[in-house]
């Protein structure tokens, strides 16, 4: 059997899923079309079919970029053998345009939606996308508010193929068997090891707000102690330009920072979350932030958006700080300081929850039975 997978090889999301499903499926090959090549050692039965170089010409001007690697992943499909299974990660409008193609040459689609593009999505690119949609054979989520959301949008149209697959988290793994405590990490990380360290975000989009989040942070600047220390994670996402409009907001506020800006591997981003205090997620949209289910696996207090789909974490009783609007976050983070030592009693209780709830142990098998329920039903 072959499958087909498209996605972002260089994305953690995808390089842990295809490392474990293939390994599971050792007898079965799996094609990855992916724009950019990824540096993990990946099973034998993994083939990387890379469809624009890193340092091309053509992949230097982002719109023909796009319509180049559109072409180069319809001629590789059109030509390939017909694949017994596709499965897209993350429907956006390249994938959606290969919708005929795919239905021609895959006897069976799985379309993953991953949250920025269903929500972020625009209505014409929203009507595009259901040429992807209307024929998959299964559509997953990684939580019931956006499933439910996305089924009222489209008039429960495609109900019955809706189903919540979540992805596992490889750093909670590599978490649980850190030997550092809070103070080896920050001096492994060239961080404070005398302040409270919060950290802002978790990647380097403007969806994060982190101007709006310091904004707020500073209005209270007479409240908060001086061995407050930010951390900005921006690895990822957005440009240069935006990061840089990141650090001289920062810089004009004297505020003690530092923002991480190059690809960090799994055990650094593990010490990175054990570093921290408090953690502020409010970007505008989210389906299941796995940045900060790291960040409630090590105990540190959260504060996020009452606006974003984390039904499932209140289901499960984990603790977090909500605010109702990112004006509010300042605020909210006083309140953290003052009652830190309390607040952190209360978040103990999380990294079990956030172990079985977002675990590759916990969640690998739900894959696994989709794909074999999907590889033997007939069409």
């Amino acid at each position: 059997m072959t499958l087909c997978i498209l996605g972002d090889a260089g994305s953690t999301f995808v390089v842990n899923f295809l490392a474990r499903m293939a390994q599971h499926f050792d007898k079965t090959s799996f094609d990855v079309l992916s724009p950019r090549t990824s540096n993990a050692k990946f099973p034998k039965n993994v083939n990387q079919r890379i469809l624009i170089e890193r340092n091309s010409m053509v992949a230097r001007i982002p719109k023909v970029r796009g319509a180049w690697a559109l072409i180069q992943k319809h001629k590789y499909i059109t030509k390939a053998e017909p694949y017994d299974l596709c499965h897209v990660h993350f429907v956006d409008k390249q994938s959606a345009l290969l919708s005929r193609v795919l239905n021609l040459q895959c006897r069976r689609i799985v379309c993953s939606v991953w949250g920025s593009d269903f929500y972020r999505s625009p209505q014409k690119i929203r009507r595009l996308q259901e040429r992807l949609y209307g024929v998959s054979d299964i559509i997953t989520f990684t939580n019931k508010k956006s499933l439910i959301e996305f089924d009222s949008y489209y008039s429960k149209k495609y109900s019955n193929k809706l189903r919540i697959c979540r992805f596992g988290l490889a750093p909670l793994e590599v978490l649980r068997k850190l030997e550092l405590n809070k103070m080896g990490c920050r001096k492994h990380l060239g961080l404070p090891e005398d302040s409270i360290i919060v950290t802002v975000g978790y990647n380097n989009s403007p969806g994060q707000q982190h101007i709006e989040i310091l904004k707020s942070i500073k209005k209270r600047r007479k409240e908060i102690p001086e061995n407050l220390f930010f951390i900005l994670p921006m690895t990822y996402g957005a440009t240069n330009e935006y990061r840089n409009t990141v650090r001289k907001y920062v810089e004009q506020h004297s505020l003690r920072y530092k923002i991480f800006d190059r690809f960090m591997p799994d055990e650094e981003m593990a010490m990175l979350r054990r570093a921290s205090d408090i953690m502020i997620q409010v970007q505008i949209t989210d389906q299941f932030s796995g940045s900060m289910q790291e960040h409630l696996y090590s105990e540190n207090v959260v504060i996020t958006g009452d606006w974003l789909p984390y039904g499932t974490l209140d289901e499960k009783g984990i603790f977090m700080l909500k605010v109702s609007s990112v004006e509010e976050v300042g605020e909210k983070l006083v309140y953290a300081l003052n009652n830190l030592d309390s607040l952190k009693e209360k978040c103990k209780k999380n990294p079990e929850i956030i172990w079985e709830l977002s675990s590759w142990e916990k969640n690998i098998q739900s894959w696994i039975d989709m794909y074999e329920e999907l590889l033997h039903r007939g069409r």
